[in-house]
């Protein structure tokens, strides 16, 4: 039998009370006072019960004769209420009374503070049906009983004492390099493998441990923020690199001889514009930092999702020695699980380790007992299967419905991954189409939002990763509608 709660008494609340000894009048009156005000102001709501006479005497060093008269005085006007020895409550009549106390000086500045961060935050998702921003994931494609049983087998065992393994979890690692090994003909053992919060913590920590201030980094653009702002913070300079249809144009890395000490690049899947790097491309990029031992942090971001064109191997299959492979779990099965890698040549791992160990940076043990489960047991292998099925058809369904477009709008970066980049076949277009989605409360980011060229890009990401079949049909039927409110088309039949 389940015992019944609801009769036990709630404890006393902490009361904080300051007196003035000197000349703040008799302490009675002031106890009486500072509560009256506490209670008004509801610091202390109605229903509370207050702590025994004895024990706020004791707090406040005074005699308990002071704290007796001062709680009569509000049992006499109703604010109080004495329940014999249950103890001393506010009143629940008192809910009703205006607040009196008097508000800190500074709240107004604060609240003024706030309101202006709030109003200079972009507007989200709320209220709109269509939300294209990447970076999401559909969660719901992995059935239920999959991640129960995940989690009812982690919870066979207890965590470990202390932060745990700096490296991670061993039987989690021991299993992302048999992954690595099978998926991506990457062979390497589990102590190169450094388990993160995701790319922008494995982007950190990277740039922690390898970058000295003043150090050159490369990185594209357009491209992922979390890259920039992570070298910046280690005082690092930065090379912009632009690409194109065949990811970063690597020529470009060394730019006027001066080769970076490191190179952030996508080339699964260009970040933002979802170009394939080349295999010439690869080779050069290898070369190049062979010849100037420059490294490479090769950001696998959403490999497992591929859908035509070449499916190369990692850089790192090819030059391990010069390059840090990350990925996360983020687009496999969601952002939520804040969990990620680093696979590292063994002295860079040691240094990152070391890095975690001394920053307190580990990973929850919880959820990465969760998602060694999910791979050692092939249920993550069946999740991807069904996923890719579930994305490609989605694609394909994107592929289509802007075909009868093609001569206004253009669809790139839909090889791989889970968002296209779509734009207008000229600047002004372009421009008329965004506009139009956002009156349709479209959100979405804009290419331009990943460059630090002044120069317009133009065109926008639609994001499907979190998306159902109905809502990218949904989504898809008001772009149409964009499309030909702005320039009316007539669509051939499918």
């Amino acid at each position: 039998m389940v015992a019944n709660r609801s009769s036990r008494q709630p404890l006393p609340a902490l009361v904080a009370l300051e007196l003035d000894r000197v000349s703040g009048g008799p302490v009675s009156r002031q106890i009486a006072r500072q509560l009256r005000e506490k209670i008004a102001s509801h610091v202390v709501p109605a229903g509370t019960r207050l702590p025994p006479s004895r024990d706020l005497a004791t707090q406040l060093t005074v005699a308990r004769n002071c704290v007796v008269d001062a709680y009569d005085e509000l049992i006499a006007e109703g604010i109080l209420e004495g329940r014999g020895r249950h103890g001393t409550f506010v009143a629940t009549s008192v809910s009703s009374l205006p607040a009196t106390a008097v508000q800190p000086a500074s709240t107004p500045l604060l609240l003024a503070r706030i309101g202006e961060v709030l109003r200079s935050e972009p507007e989200g998702p709320e209220g709109s049906g269509h939300d294209w921003r990447p970076g999401q994931a559909n969660a719901r494609t992995l059935p239920l009983e999959v991640w129960r049983n995940a989690c009812r087998e982690a919870g066979r065992h207890l965590p470990p004492q202390s932060y745990g393994d700096p490296r991670g979890e061993p039987g989690l690692r021991r299993a992302i390099a048999e992954w690595l090994g099978e998926h991506r003909s990457v062979n390497v053992g589990a102590e190169q493998i450094i388990v993160t919060h995701g790319t922008g913590h494995a982007l950190q920590l990277a740039a922690q441990a390898l970058l000295k201030p003043g150090d050159l980094c490369a990185t594209e653009d357009p491209g992922y923020a979390g890259s920039t702002s992570a070298f910046l913070r280690c005082g690092a300079s930065l090379r912009y690199v632009p690409v194109d249809a065949e990811g970063v144009l690597v020529e470009r890395i060394a730019g006027d001889g001066a080769v970076p000490f490191l190179a952030h690049v996508t080339p699964a899947h260009q970040y933002p514009m979802g170009g394939r790097l080349s295999g010439p491309r690869r080779r050069a990029l290898v070369e190049l930092a062979r010849a100037h031992r420059m490294l490479i942090l090769e950001n696998e971001y959403d490999c497992e999702f591929h859908y035509a064109g070449t499916n190369h191997p990692p850089i790192f299959s090819h030059a391990p020695e010069s390059t840090l492979l990350l990925n996360t779990f983020a687009k496999a099965v969601s952002p939520s699980l804040r969990l990620g890698f680093i696979v590292a040549p063994p002295a860079a791992a040691a240094a990152l380790a070391g890095l975690v160990e001394r920053e307190r940076a580990h990973v929850s043990w919880p959820v990465q007992k969760v998602v060694e489960t999910l791979l050692v047991s092939g249920e993550l292998d069946r999740h991807l299967r069904r996923v890719r099925r579930h994305y490609g058809d989605m694609r394909n369904a994107i592929r289509e419905r802007l075909a009868p477009y093609a001569d206004v709008v253009t669809l790139a970066g839909d090889e791989g991954g889970l968002h296209v980049v779509i734009s207008g076949r000229n600047p002004a277009w372009d421009q008329v189409l965004r506009a139009a989605l956002r009156s349709h409360g479209v959100v979405f980011n804009d290419v331009r939002d990943f460059t630090a060229r002044r120069s317009d890009p133009g065109g926008f990401l639609l994001g499907y990763g979190h998306m159902d079949s109905q809502a990218l049909t949904q989504s898809l039927d008001v772009l149409e509608a964009c499309i030909q409110g702005i320039a009316p088309l007539r669509r051939r039949p499918r």
